[in-house]
């Protein structure tokens, strides 16, 4: 009986938060940003590398002039 009771709570639990979440709305701004900070996290390594690589080429060209 007690697990039969705590499946139905659970359930009823469950069914509620699904409902909340699916009419839940978030303003358009967020949506923005959140799409920004993907794309940053998702290119991180990427753009490390080529800031790398560029700083340390302008460092070989300055140490050349010299």
């Amino acid at each position: 009986m007690k697990v039969w009771a705590t499946t139905v709570i659970v359930l009823f639990v469950f069914v509620q938060m699904f409902q909340w979440v699916k009419g839940f709305i978030l303003p358009l701004p967020i949506y923005v940003l959140a799409g920004a900070f993907l794309a940053i996290a998702s290119n991180y390594e990427k753009g490390i590398s080529l800031f790398v690589k560029a700083s340390s080429s302008n460092l070989n060209e300055d140490n050349n002039n010299l």
